[in-house]
C-alpha cells in the first residue's frame, strides 16, 4: 500500500470475486442516535453512538452479505475506517461481520484508499420511529483516486462471477462526470446488470447512460421533475410508448398515484430500462418500458428505523437479479411479484433493526405480509390479489 496516501494497486485477482459488486461514490462514517423524542433547540441525551461504516452502497453490500449473496464493495476510504483498520497489502480487506456482528458473513471490501477524511452520516431516531438524518458534504478526492476506483471496479467487472453492478448513493461534486455513466457503458459490454440508487441530477445521468434499473423515491422523484432540474436535462429520447402509457395515467389514475408514475415512466423515457419506485409505506410499483408491472405493500405499517429500508430495497433487488440466467430478457409475471415481494420484506426487516444496512433474520416470514397487485388503476385490489409467498 502506497505510504504517500495515493490509491494502492489492488491485488484481488487472485481473490474469489463476488456476485454482486457494490460501489458507493460517498461512504460515510454512520452514527446512530436513539432519543425518546427531538425536540429543536433543546438539549438531549442519548445513549452511546453506534458507528459504522456505512453510505447506501455499504448498507446494500451489508444486506447482501445477510442474504447469502457473494458480494465486494468499493469506494474510497480512509484507511483509519476500513473494517478492521488493516494496513496490510493482501488485497480485498474481510470484514469484521455480517450485519449481526461477528461470525455472521459479511462482504469482501476492496476499498480505495484516500487522504480524506470520512464524512458522517447522523441519524437521530425517536421513539415513534420519526427519523432525522444530517449528512455531511464528502470531503474531496485526489484525481488518482478517482482513477484508481475506476479502474479497479472495471477490472472486476471482466470476471463472469459478476452478475450485478449496484451504483448507490450521492455522487459527490469532485467525482469526474463521466464515472458513473462509462461505467454502465463497462458493465453491459461484460454482460453486467447495472442498478442504481441516487438523486437529481445523477439520477437523470443514469438514465440517459441506460442503467437497467433505478430506485427512486417519490419525494426524489417529486425534486427532479419538479423543479429546474428536469429543465435544464438533456432532452429525453424519442417519444416511447412509455410516454403514452404515462399520459393515460395521468388521465385516468387516481392523481397522487398517476403523477408518480408519471414521473417514474419520464426516467424510462430517458434510457432507464426499469423503475422501482419506493412509496413509503404505501409500498413499491415496479414499471418498465410498457408501463406499470405491479404494486406490492406490506399488510400492515412497521415501526421502527426507516433509515435503511430503501437500501434494502436495492440489496434484495440485486439479489434477483444475480440469479437471471438471461439480463436482458424481459421481466416473466413470476419474477415481478418475487422482485416486489422480496422488496418489500427486505425493506420491512431493515426498519426492525437499530442500525441502516441491518436486517431482521425472520424477514423470511415478513413475505406472508405483503400483497402484491397487478391492477394498477385507482381500484382498491380484488380478488386477484396475490400475496408473495411463490413457490
Amino acid at each position: 500500500m502506497s505510504s504517500d496516501g495515493s490509491a494502492a494497486t489492488s491485488t484481488a485477482a487472485t481473490t474469489p470475486v463476488a456476485g454482486v459488486a457494490v460501489l458507493t461514490l460517498s461512504p460515510a462514517l454512520d452514527l446512530t442516535l436513539e432519543v425518546g423524542e427531538l425536540s429543536p433547540g433543546r438539549s438531549h441525551r442519548a445513549a452511546p453512538a453506534a458507528e459504522v461504516l456505512g453510505g447506501k452502497g455499504m448498507n446494500v453490500a451489508s444486506v447482501l452479505a445477510a442474504l447469502g449473496v457473494p458480494v465486494t464493495a468499493y469506494g474510497p476510504v480512509n484507511e483509519d475506517h476500513w473494517p478492521g483498520a488493516s494496513s496490510s497489502d493482501e488485497g480485498p480487506l474481510a470484514g469484521p461481520g455480517g450485519p449481526g456482528g461477528p461470525g455472521e458473513p459479511g462482504p469482501v471490501w476492496d476499498l480505495t484508499p484516500t487522504p480524506s477524511p470520512l464524512r458522517r452520516s447522523i441519524a437521530v431516531i425517536e421513539g415513534s420511529g420519526r427519523a432525522t438524518l444530517v449528512n455531511e458534504s464528502a470531503h474531496p478526492h485526489p484525481p488518482e483516486v478517482w482513477a484508481q476506483l475506476f479502474t479497479t471496479v472495471t477490472d472486476r467487472l471482466n470476471d463472469p462471477a459478476v452478475r450485478v453492478l449496484v451504483v448507490a448513493g450521492s455522487t459527490p461534486a469532485d467525482c469526474p462526470p463521466g464515472l458513473v455513466p462509462e461505467l454502465i457503458d463497462s458493465a453491459h459490454t461484460a454482460g453486467v446488470t447495472v442498478i442504481v440508487d441516487t438523486s437529481g441530477q445523477a439520477l437523470l445521468a443514469a438514465a440517459a447512460a441506460g442503467a437497467d434499473w433505478v430506485k427512486p423515491n417519490d419525494e426524489e422523484l417529486a425534486e427532479l421533475f419538479s423543479g429546474d432540474a428536469a429543465a435544464t436535462a438533456a432532452p429525453p429520447a424519442a417519444t416511447t410508448a412509455t410516454d403514452a402509457t404515462a399520459t393515460a395515467a395521468t388521465a385516468t389514475d387516481d392523481p397522487s398515484r398517476a403523477g408518480v408514475r408519471a414521473d417514474a415512466s419520464r426516467l424510462i423515457g430517458r434510457g432507464a430500462r426499469h423503475v422501482l419506485l419506493s412509496r413509503g409505506s404505501e409500498g413499491m410499483v415496479l414499471l418498465d418500458e410498457t408501463g406499470p408491472r405491479g404494486r406490492a405493500r406490506l399488510d400492515e405499517a412497521l415501526t421502527g428505523n426507516p433509515t435503511g429500508a430503501g437500501d434494502a430495497v436495492v440489496a434484495a433487488l440485486a439479489a434477483c437479479l444475480a440469479g437471471r440466467p438471461d439480463p436482458r430478457a424481459r421481466l416473466g409475471e413470476d419474477e415481478v411479484v418475487e422482485i416486489l415481494t422480496r422488496a418489500v420484506a427486505v425493506s420491512a426487516a431493515a426498519v426492525l433493526m437499530p442500525q441502516a444496512g441491518q436486517i431482521h433474520p425472520d424477514w423470511r416470514a415478513l413475505r406472508e405480509r405483503v400483497h402484491v397487485d397487478d391492477h394498477l388503476g385507482d381500484h382498491p385490489p380484488t380478488d386477484s390479489e396475490r400475496t408473495g409467498d411463490t413457490p
